[in-house]
């Protein structure tokens, strides 16, 4: 483990999962956050034929909110990518990052099975996860790995007790809601992941 004021030389795969991490999360967090004149707003958000402001600001927090811990992971892994060295607060903070995202993500999952597997396969923060407790676990205190696995196993508990009760397990649940928040072109994209043909209307 590393000291408080010790680093490390960025080994090459560290130095590939920072840069991934550096892309990915940098330009996601920049592109959200000056996004404000490009990002439409939700169809839900429309009531009554008219855009309701509190729906919009809250979507609106939770949009940016994401781009700010999207553009501090981003731009903590650019830095060690750069210098060619990181510290352990760094690669702390980089664990903890992905901790909260993933169990985020673990809280929310739609449903389990095949679409619950595939969500989770498809996220970058999971995967990225992975890798740091494969090559930089031993770098950072145990404290901090027992905070990040509590965040992950918060979020299942949380699918687990609550999530998954919404829906029930059904798909068509979720397809029925999904096509009234007006999602159309993500329930096209559900059906093929699921296999799902829907009932043609006569």
């Amino acid at each position: 483990m590393l000291t408080a004021t010790e680093f490390i030389p960025t080994t090459t795969a560290l130095l590939i999962v920072l840069w991934i991490e550096a892309v990915v999360y940098l330009g996601i967090g920049l592109y959200e956050t000056f996004d404000d004149f490009i990002h439409k707003a939700p169809k839900w958000a429309f009531i009554n034929d008219r855009m309701n402001s509190w729906i919009l600001m809250q979507d609106k927090i939770g949009h940016k909110m994401h781009a700010a811990i999207c553009f501090m992971l981003g731009f903590v892994a650019l830095n060690g990518a750069i210098e060619g060295m990181i510290s352990r607060f760094e690669i702390e903070i980089i664990f903890v990052s992905f901790a909260l995202l993933s169990g985020m993500i673990f809280g929310l999952l739609p449903m389990g099975g095949r679409l619950g597997f595939v969500t989770i396969a498809l996220k970058p923060e999971i995967i990225l996860q992975v890798m740091m407790y494969i090559f930089c676990a031993n770098l950072i205190r145990p404290e901090i790995i027992g905070l990040c696995v509590l965040l992950n196993l918060w979020g299942l508990f949380v699918y687990f007790r609550k999530t998954s009760k919404i829906i029930g397990g059904k798909y068509e649940v979720l397809r029925s809601d999904m096509l009234e928040a007006g999602a159309d072109s993500m329930v096209e994209r559900m059906d093929k992941i699921m296999g799902y043909e829907p009932v043609k209307e006569e």
